[in-house]
């Protein structure tokens, strides 16, 4: 009996290891010479990370936010995220109003790009598939540190260069439209 009670207890005080994120894609970067990915993670419906359709205005933006680890879906410390509008004219993809942030220290403190001049960004990639959308594309961001991520405000005397690329096959229950 002591043993069915010792089991039952030790079964119920045990961690619980429940993976049920999803990776649909990558970020890769490096920083301070150092390369590393990104998690583009998302649990069912529940993610950082999406693409919006603006019909009106021929218009998709989008949100990757890369996680620090493959486990995680919304975690804001030392994650990367990847923000860019893409406006169909004309048969062709226009990027537009890109803007990187390295949060290290989550929205406390990190890097910023969101000056048209302070990124450079290629789009590779841009594709329907089979259960989602495939978008690939490479960018180069001179980032201002900020204390202050959540107002925007910047110490341009600060700088990083952060280069890099990003592969996601964005899941149908990721993209939105308006």
């Amino acid at each position: 009996m002591f043993r069915h009670i010792a089991l039952t207890a030790a079964l119920f005080f045990a961690p619980t290891l429940c993976v049920a994120q999803d990776v649909f894609g990558t970020l890769t970067a490096t920083i301070d010479g150092t390369e590393r990915s990104w998690f583009l993670t998302s649990d069912g419906e529940q993610s950082q990370s999406h693409a919006l359709t603006i019909a009106v205005a021929n218009t998709q933006s989008f949100s990757l936010w890369g996680q620090p680890t493959a486990d995680t879906v919304a975690e804001a410390k030392d994650s990367l995220l990847l923000q860019f509008d893409i406006m169909a004219v004309g048969g062709n993809t226009v990027p537009l109003n890109v803007t990187l942030t390295y949060l290290a220290d989550g929205w406390a403190s990190g890097w910023l790009a969101n000056e048209a001049d302070q990124t450079v960004f290629s789009l590779s990639t841009f594709k329907e598939v089979d259960g989602g959308l495939l978008v690939e594309g490479s960018f180069a961001s001179t980032a201002y540190y900020s204390d202050k991520l959540v107002s925007g405000q910047v110490d341009p005397s600060q700088t990083k260069q952060i280069n890099g690329r990003f592969s996601a096959t964005l899941p149908e229950a990721l993209l939105k439209v308006q």
